[in-house]
């Protein structure tokens, strides 16, 4: 496969790639198969999988530090359902582990048309850049770099992709802070129908009163996440961070 120019800097390779990653995990943590295997293993309430197999990997920790990680969704809806809706039996590790299989069976059904090799790569290139990342830009993230990978090609590429994902969810929910919105501020800035303004945090558990939108203040923060994320992309070389944007290209467009 030949890669053109013009070459890929970190910072374009990190924005290039934030929002397929993004959509290559809400793709798999939507699906139908994905909310039916955590309705079987006890997590049958909406957004229950997806709080325990995300935040599984911190232990058996109380509800506040399991919201404080998440950051995006409101700590009584997250204290709710890490404490009510427990699956018996099942670590909080466990969790995560039937959560990145979960993310794998998904990965095997879309990717399947996708050469092992070119899966193979991605899984490669997203390592090599989430060891160079300093943990401490998430714990989510440093949490999920530990997880067992699919032993498949598609399986192993979509828990990649979930470790970077979230790399810049962290990064992001630093430079919220940051720039003075929070979690809640920035989801209420955001515009989007569903995952944005008031009723995106309700709909992640926030309630009145809500803050006021900043879209300045948003951007910025998008800024900072980026400039964050980037860093780590220093790993790779130019050839290797265009190929990586054409590879994570390739799988969103098989979603």
């Amino acid at each position: 496969m030949i890669y053109a120019e013009p070459v890929t800097s970190p910072t374009a390779a990190a924005n290039a790639t934030a929002t397929p990653i993004l959509e290559i995990g809400r793709f798999w943590m939507l699906d139908d198969e994905t909310a039916a295997r955590g309705a079987e293993l006890g997590m049958d309430q909406p957004f229950s999988f997806w709080i325990h197999g995300r935040a599984g990997v911190l232990g058996d920790v109380h509800s506040d530090v399991a919201a404080a990680a998440i950051g995006f969704v409101a700590g009584d809806m997250v204290g709710r359902l890490w404490t009510e809706n427990v699956p018996a039996g099942l670590t909080p590790q466990q969790r995560s582990a039937e959560y990145a299989l979960a993310a794998g069976r998904w990965a095997d059904r879309t990717f399947a048309d996708i050469a092992s090799s070119d899966l193979e790569r991605v899984t490669e290139l997203s390592a090599r850049v989430a060891l160079l990342a300093d943990p401490s830009l998430g714990v989510l993230f440093a949490g999920w770099r530990q997880i067992t990978l699919p032993p498949t090609p598609a399986g192993a590429a979509a828990v990649a992709l979930n470790t970077m994902r979230e790399m810049r969810g962290g990064a992001h929910l630093i430079a919220t802070h940051a720039v003075g919105l929070g979690p809640h501020g920035a989801i209420v800035s955001r515009d989007h129908a569903t995952l944005g303004g008031v009723a995106g945090a309700e709909r992640y558990g926030w309630a009145d009163p809500h803050p006021s939108p900043d879209r300045e203040k948003l951007a910025n923060a998008e800024m900072l996440t980026t400039l964050m994320a980037s860093h780590p992309f220093d790993v790779l070389s130019e050839s290797e961070r265009s190929e990586y944007v054409e590879l994570v290209a390739q799988l969103r467009e098989a979603c």
